[in-house]
């Protein structure tokens, strides 16, 4: 049989345990014949729960032997309430999220008339749902209605103020930017266009035409 006696005053380093679980953290310090004490639990992101987020002594300290070394353990990441942000702009957002602990994630867009652009129609994590603390909140929001697409029509040799009046009621945009003498026409005629035909155009689209005099 084998006896082990201590010194009085005799010390041990402290190892790290800093990502250790308490369990990990008990057996490393019991190899020195150090104690551990459970100080406090602490709400950390970046820390798996159940983990060793600081300690006191810190690692690489001197500690007489059967002393206790205090940590705080991780609880993991804290959960907060996700706030209503469906309605709110893109815009006005940000602070909403921020206020509630988290932050702004991906933004889809598409086209629909029924909601303003630049609105938010649905969010996830949805209201009300719970989600931990910094993570992020993704949205669909709208780009307004989008502008059919056509193509732009042979106007030559038509009467300028006929096809102003009609493409005007039709909705599009058309200017009659000047006038050129053009033999054999007789005044108003169009005799250059822009865009060209067959050249995709919007309503938006400024059409500007020539005619003659």
């Amino acid at each position: 049989m084998t006896s082990q006696f201590f010194l009085k005053g005799e010390s041990a380093v402290v190892p790290d345990l800093t990502g250790k679980t308490y369990h990990e953290a008990r057996t490393e310090l019991a190899k020195v014949r150090v104690a551990l004490e459970l100080k406090s639990m602490e709400y950390a992101t970046a820390v798996e729960r159940g983990r060793v987020l600081s300690q006191d002594p810190a690692a690489g300290s001197r500690i007489k032997v059967f002393r206790r070394v205090k940590v705080i353990v991780s609880k993991g990441s804290e959960l907060v309430s996700v706030p209503k942000v469906t309605g709110l702009s893109l815009e006005a957002v940000g602070q909403t999220l921020t206020d509630a602990g988290l932050r702004k994630g991906a933004v889809s867009l598409i086209h629909t008339p029924r909601v303003p652009a630049g609105r938010i129609m649905l969010q996830f994590p949805p209201a009300e749902s719970m989600a931990f603390r910094d993570s992020a909140v993704n949205f669909l929001a709208s780009q307004g209605g989008s502008d059919a697409k056509y193509l732009m029509p042979d106007l030559i040799s038509k009467h300028g103020e006929t096809v102003r009046r009609e493409l005007s009621r039709l909705g599009f945009r058309i200017s009659i930017s000047g006038a050129a003498y053009y033999p054999g026409l007789e005044p108003g005629i169009i005799i250059r266009q822009f865009p060209p035909r067959g050249y995709p155009i919007q309503k938006m689209t400024l059409i500007s035409v020539e005619v003659s005099k």
